[in-house]
């Protein structure tokens, strides 16, 4: 399935490009920014990839088995 190759990177990049859409487009529709506006938007963009980072594990430690099975294949 694709969404088992994403990587942290991609989620962020996506994330970033949604952002910019959506800024793009309530600045081509005439939305004023304003300070409280700006700060908003720039929190809605740096703290969700923020969490991902810090979330996102890389991988599962191993299970038993496989340590099992891993010993019993070096001999």
């Amino acid at each position: 399935m694709m969404l088992n190759a994403l990587t942290r990177t991609r989620v962020i990049q996506i994330w970033f490009v949604v952002v910019a859409v959506a800024i793009a487009a309530g600045v081509a529709f005439g939305v004023t920014v304003t300070m409280s506006t700006g700060v908003l938007l720039l929190a809605g963009c740096l703290v969700p990839p923020a969490i991902v980072l810090f979330m996102w594990r890389d991988a599962p430690p191993p299970t038993v088995a496989e340590v099992i099975h891993a010993a019993d294949q070096r001999k």
